[in-house]
């Protein structure tokens, strides 16, 4: 099936016209075509899946937050995800190294050389509190209060990048082993990716007539795209394309998102939905949506407009 989603990309480009409005595509779950097995590591339940790799993790709700080493990272706690909140070591036996407790999953995130786990803890007097976890043994190796709220977009080889709304909008970079910060940009940043070097921060409040800008993060100055109506979910591997939904999309889960070119902003796909939950990138072309329809749930892989299920049907949720 992917072969067939990667030729029919190709078709596609050559036909369209560079100014043809795109259509957005419709995802029912229940409609389409089983495809293959998401390739990342995922959650499926309770269970970690890592190609033939399966690991139960006894809680009633668990968020994998990403591969360290041979093992993998997760976020435990009770069905309402945040009691009894706890992130643990997990390996492929299914042993467990507790590394962290009373915490959200939200706080929590694991660099991407899945060494550290980086942890901002909200203090009295708006002050923040920025511990830095050995993901292997749940030693901490590096903290930094900030006089400020602060959380963490994206990590890697020793550096965190932290972004803040108040007092002043700016976004830093924290050597946490050197103990230095330095600053990126004037901007509160949404989303960072270190490795395809890519910026999504906000101009000003966007409950206030505020903007979004894509830029590289070694040069926010170079903005590679503009826009009032969205905000980036996630950068595609090589950096060339962006997911984005509405920027002021809140609560459930956005209906809609959009897959734009990062330079221009030309528009490849959009898709819509009952709701979406999580979204990410299996790779540069493919598009991974956890789509909820009006009756049932899925994992969809979408290429531009070719779209399949990379998961089983679940009931969807009703709220």
């Amino acid at each position: 099936m992917k072969s067939f989603l990667l030729a029919g990309v190709a078709l596609l480009l050559a036909a369209a016209p560079a100014s043809a409005s795109v259509p957005t595509t419709e995802i029912n779950p229940g409609a389409l075509p089983r495809g293959e097995d998401v390739a990342l590591p995922h959650m499926e339940g309770r269970v970690i899946v890592d190609g033939d790799t399966r690991v139960r993790v006894d809680a009633p709700r668990v968020v994998l937050l990403g591969t360290s080493g041979d093992g993998y990272v997760v976020h435990t706690s009770g069905k309402d995800g945040y009691s009894r909140g706890r992130a643990f070591r997990v390996e492929p036996d299914g042993s467990l190294e507790l590394l962290t407790r009373h915490t959200t999953a939200s706080d929590l995130l694991l660099t991407d050389d899945g060494d550290h786990l980086i942890r901002a803890r909200t203090l009295p007097k708006e002050k923040t509190a920025v511990l830095v976890v050995d993901a292997h043994t749940g030693e901490e190796v590096a903290s930094k209060i900030f006089k400020h709220w602060v959380f963490s977009l994206d990590g890697d080889a020793g550096r965190v990048v932290l972004s803040s709304w108040t007092p002043v909008a700016r976004t830093v970079w924290w050597d946490f082993e050197s103990g230095t910060v330095r600053s990126i940009v004037g901007r509160t940043g949404g989303v960072a990716d270190i490795a395809a070097d890519r910026l999504g921060s906000y101009t000003g409040d966007p409950y206030a007539g505020g903007c979004y800008v894509l830029s590289t993060l070694s040069d926010p100055t170079d903005v590679l795209w503009r826009t009032c109506g969205e905000r980036a979910v996630e950068f595609s591997p090589d950096g060339r394309k962006v997911a984005l939904v509405g920027i002021l999309d809140d609560g459930l889960g956005p209906t809609q998102v959009t897959v734009r070119r990062v330079s221009g902003g030309k528009v490849l796909a959009r898709y819509s939905t009952s709701w979406f939950g999580e979204i990410r990138w299996e790779s540069s072309d493919a598009l991974l949506l956890d789509a909820n329809g009006k009756h049932k749930s899925a994992t969809v892989r979408c290429v531009l407009a070719e779209c399949e299920r990379a998961s089983d049907l679940e009931d969807a949720p009703q709220y």
